[in-house]
């Protein structure tokens, strides 16, 4: 069975947008979570007269083999600019993933 929740908030002058999506399903042994977050702030830049830093990439991964629990997130951080109507704006930007996986002891068959 799987279940999604979505979310999506967006500002009044539409200049922040915030996204999320958190989906659970369940397989045989196997209970799985996954969270998708995005988040998106633009400015006007005027002038881009300096070059931007790089992006910044964060991985993280966990393993519990006591509780059998398995994670693994991703989160990139950054910014761009970009060009509307002769416009220049200055776009921040964080898009996250997280997985979370665990062992169910429901509909794993026990070897005797």
């Amino acid at each position: 069975m799987r279940n999604l929740l979505f979310k999506n908030v967006t500002s009044e002058d539409r200049r922040r947008k915030r996204l999320s999506s958190v989906e659970f399903f369940d397989q045989p042994g196997l209970h799985t979570t996954v969270n998708r977050h995005m988040v998106c702030r633009i400015m006007d830049a005027g002038k881009p007269d300096a070059l931007l830093p790089r992006p910044t990439l964060y991985v993280f991964k966990r393993r519990d083999t006591r509780f059998n629990i398995e994670e693994f997130y991703c989160r990139i951080k950054g910014q761009m600019y970009c060009a509307d109507q002769g416009r220049i704006y200055l776009v921040h930007f964080i898009n996250s993933l997280r997985i979370h996986l665990k062992a169910s002891s429901s509909g794993v068959d026990k070897v005797t």
